[in-house]
């Protein structure tokens, strides 16, 4: 099956889940404005990177700097980008995020206009058992593409998540404190741009990943509480609207996109149960599970003093807030960098709730963030006697 013919058919079955037709908003006119720029991807072989690849390269930009860590990934988006996009000049690199003389030089050798940073650690139930490594990537990740975006007077578009309101999750505050340290660094000339969306449809790791997989092995499907409900968008509508959002908008502010009205995750499984019976495969059980560590019942679409107010364009909102403290900002991120130095996921864990005082870490992340810290300390303190 052709790359064009499998993204029809996941289109078609993205739209019957979402009971609604997908809606991009980008225009020729859009398209010819990000046109002939040089544009840099970090996590350009994720689910919302390669998006973002696809239509840039649709937009004839002058460059496209693909960046990510896994090797398969930046491989398979880039073999898909020559493919179909030809006379695109695309640049794949591979390199982390989380260290800044590495993205500082790749950064300064592509010299982007724009700078889209799509990579991080999204799954809410890893990170709950992994905090350093969330604030890592998250976090620190961040704060690197804003300095190298902002060394070389490039625009910086931070892809973030509608769990960072009113975070419940250490994946939520670590993008919540991922936004503070991107517009903490707002100057009269460089002006980051912070996007909200909630979950997209048919991610790598998603819930229709996973309820597909299970569905094909004849396993029942977990689903956590009858009411649970997301806001969901396929990764074309969610990256048309990044687009939108970076063309539409001044800087320094957050940017909600409108993701329609949510989706209780079981009338979800009950679409796509409908589905698999029409494409010749069984029927299975929905099984009630409870929810889980880091996870809501609902999402909220705006805290933290946030006001949503339209913009030009009617799907796109900007949430206006507070001016920032960046005192209290550098302290936090000061601090939270001597945790994952030493390996404290424990402190992390309190310093990320001093930054979003109403983030409450879970139990579970409590129990393993213990853990994590009195084995670093085991491990540092035999090291010690070792030396000695």
């Amino acid at each position: 099956m052709s790359v064009s013919s499998r993204a029809s058919r996941n289109a078609s079955l993205q739209e019957a889940l979402l009971g609604r037709h997908e809606r991009r908003v980008l225009t020729s006119a859009d398209r010819q404005a990000l046109g002939q720029q040089r544009m840099l991807i970090t996590g350009a072989g994720g689910s919302v990177g390669a998006e973002l690849a696809r239509q840039i390269a649709e937009c004839m930009p002058a460059r496209l700097t693909l960046v990510d860590q896994s090797e398969y990934n930046l491989f398979t988006v880039e073999r898909e980008l020559t493919d179909r996009f030809p006379h695109v000049r695309v640049e794949p690199i591979l390199a982390d995020v989380t260290r800044l003389r590495d993205l500082r030089t790749v950064v300064r050798s592509a010299r982007p206009h724009v700078v889209y940073h799509a990579a991080a650690y999204k799954h809410v139930t890893m990170a709950e058992r992994a905090v350093c490594a969330a604030v890592r990537a998250n976090v620190f990740g961040t704060l690197n593409a804003t300095r190298a975006a902002a060394e070389v007077g490039a625009r910086l578009v931070l892809i973030s998540t509608d769990k960072a309101a009113q975070p419940a999750s250490v994946m939520g505050a670590t993008k919540r404190v991922a936004e503070l340290a991107a517009l903490a660094h707002a100057t009269s000339t460089f002006r980051p741009v912070v996007v909200r969306f909630g979950n997209i449809l048919g991610s790598s790791g998603s819930l229709l990943e996973i309820l597909l997989d299970r569905i094909t092995d004849g396993l029942s499907l977990p689903i956590t509480d009858s009411q649970a409900s997301r806001y969901f968008m396929t990764p074309a509508e969610a990256v048309s609207l990044v687009l939108k959002a970076d063309l539409l908008g001044d800087g320094g502010e957050i940017y909600w996109l409108d993701m329609g009205e949510p989706v209780r995750i079981v009338d979800l499984a009950e679409r796509l149960l409908d589905w698999a019976e029409e494409s010749g495969l069984q029927r299975v059980p929905i099984e009630f599970i409870g929810l889980r560590a880091g996870e809501k019942l609902r999402e909220e679409l705006t805290t933290q003093g946030l006001e949503l107010c339209r913009t030009k364009h009617r799907r796109v909102w900007v949430a206006r807030q507070p001016e920032l403290n960046r005192a209290a900002v550098t302290r936090v991120l000061r601090a939270l960098r001597e945790d994952v130095k030493r390996g404290d996921a424990l402190t992390a864990l309190a310093d990320l709730h001093a930054a979003v005082p109403e983030y409450m870490p879970s139990r579970e992340a409590r129990d393993r963030a213990a853990a994590v810290t009195l084995g670093h300390a085991a491990t540092n303190t035999s090291s010690h006697a070792r030396s000695a």
